[in-house]
């Protein structure tokens, strides 16, 4: 009995917690029902104030379901954990707030056209993500998303509604 009681004592007391990386040390996504499908993405409470105010950092794109990446100066870039909080993947138009100064560090591919979709995002460079970025900021301040999901008892089936803090990039 004393050796269960050791075992378990030694198993929790090594639990722990890993350190926030990439978007995640700024951004988190608060969910606002029990099932998980509504949600903030929003800033997190202890954000730094020098990062939260940088006008051109963060930004809300649009992005296919299928595609799961940006193009920029014909280079795929895939939006990660590291660089990005996505919204649902049960809509063809998905939303993610991007980290661009993650999203600069991001290893690119080539890109191809015959690859695109309907919602395929094409940039020029990343100067122009910042300046999207800055007009979104300078319309609502620090960027944020809310996910409704709304279900639909007849149909049995659940419908996903956006709202922005302005209109998403690439909409």
């Amino acid at each position: 009995m004393l050796s269960a009681i050791t075992k378990q004592n030694s198993t929790t007391s090594s639990f722990q917690t890993k350190p926030l990386t990439g978007i995640s040390r700024y951004y988190h996504r608060r969910r606002l029902d029990r099932h998980g499908a509504s949600y903030y993405v929003e800033a997190r409470e202890l954000c730094p104030l020098s990062v939260l105010n940088d006008e051109d950092r963060f930004v809300v794109v649009s992005f296919d379901h299928d595609d799961d990446y940006l193009v920029i100066a014909n280079k795929r870039v895939y939006l990660t954990p590291a660089n990005s909080i996505k919204c649902t993947s049960n809509v063809d138009c998905r939303l993610a707030v991007v980290d661009l100064d993650e999203l600069e560090h991001t290893k690119r591919y080539d890109y191809d056209e015959k690859f695109a979709h309907a919602y395929t995002n094409y940039y020029d460079s990343m100067d122009e993500l910042r300046q999207i970025a800055r007009d979104q900021y300078s319309r609502g301040g620090a960027v944020w998303i809310k996910q409704s999901a709304l279900y639909d008892a007849k149909t049995d089936r659940c419908d996903y509604y956006y709202s922005t803090s302005y209109k998403p990039a690439g909409v």
